[in-house]
């Protein structure tokens, strides 16, 4: 994840993971968010498959899905964007 802007919302990006040495790239067998949906950090966010193991990668944050960039069925890279969370701060 990345943490994005200084002053402003904080925007985490979350990213494809790297699953084992030869992994270059993921399939995605399941969204479990839409854009603004409210997030708790430990919600599964999407369930990945590559080279024969599943994972489900969670929000690692609390606060609102502001973009998904993935579809289920679609193929992506190591380290592509999954999803951005505005997250939640305290005041």
């Amino acid at each position: 994840m990345t943490s994005l802007g200084q002053g402003a919302p904080a925007v985490t990006e979350v990213r494809v993971p790297k699953m084992g040495m030869s992994t270059i790239d993921v399939d995605v067998t399941r969204v479990f968010v839409a854009t603004g949906d409210v997030v708790s950090a430990g919600d599964p966010l999407v369930e990945i498959e590559g080279d024969k193991v599943s994972f489900v990668v969670e929000a690692e944050c609390s606060g609102t899905v502001t973009a998904i960039s993935v579809e289920e069925g679609a193929t992506y890279e190591v380290g592509q964007v999954i999803c951005t969370i505005e997250e939640v701060t305290s005041s």
